[in-house]
């Protein structure tokens, strides 16, 4: 029942413009939430512009659903789905609702913030993982912590009581360095990885 108080901050938040809110409209946080968030893995937005596809729409194709299909070597979208939300793996994002364009998106991570940080009190994750650039951002804003100057590898950021890492966003590893796609999986599924 934690997702009563995430989805109202969502839909009834007005600071930005937006297309739409993907996790209220698709229900995210009553479908596909764990019963216990071990893991929160943090990307950048749904994806932008007039389209439907978003990583917990099954009813379309999504990029970074395939992105892990491949890095946990399922084939199933709800496989995968279920996979994670077994895992105690819940995928959200530091920009929940879907920007105009690309170019919106560092101003509603500054907007969002304060939501993702009520998501992170009420989920109460073991491990963060921000995928990419734009959660990087929004994680060491929340936890005041210092940026690495590139995110072209793994980093642990901190370590007790919340472990955090950092690393490229999936789409980015998928295109250009699939190698470091297992260690994504290694990380969503709460084992060590080696940094």
């Amino acid at each position: 029942m934690r997702y009563i108080r995430l989805e109202p901050a969502i839909s009834s938040c007005t600071k930005c413009t937006c297309i739409d809110k993907p996790y209220v409209k698709h229900q995210a946080y009553s479908i596909w939430l764990p019963r216990k968030v071990e893991v929160l893995a943090i990307g950048e937005s749904p994806p932008p512009g007039h389209k439907e596809s978003f990583f917990y729409n099954l009813g379309c194709f999504d990029r970074l659903r395939q992105a892990l299909k491949y890095a946990f070597k399922i084939d199933s979208d709800e496989q995968l789905l279920q996979e994670l939300r077994d895992l105690g793996v819940f995928i959200t994002a530091a920009v929940k609702c879907r920007p105009l364009s690309k170019k919106h998106i560092p101003a509603m991570r500054a907007n969002c913030v304060k939501i993702l940080q009520q998501e992170v009190e009420v989920l109460k994750p073991s491990r963060i993982v921000a995928m990419g650039s734009t959660a990087l951002t929004s994680t060491a804003e929340l936890y005041g912590l210092k940026m690495p100057d590139t995110v072209v590898g793994i980093y642990k950021l901190a370590d007790s009581p919340l472990e955090i890492y950092v690393l490229p966003h999936p789409l980015y590893l998928f295109r250009f360095r699939r190698e470091l796609l297992h260690q994504l999986k290694l990380l969503l599924s709460k084992e060590e990885v080696r940094v």
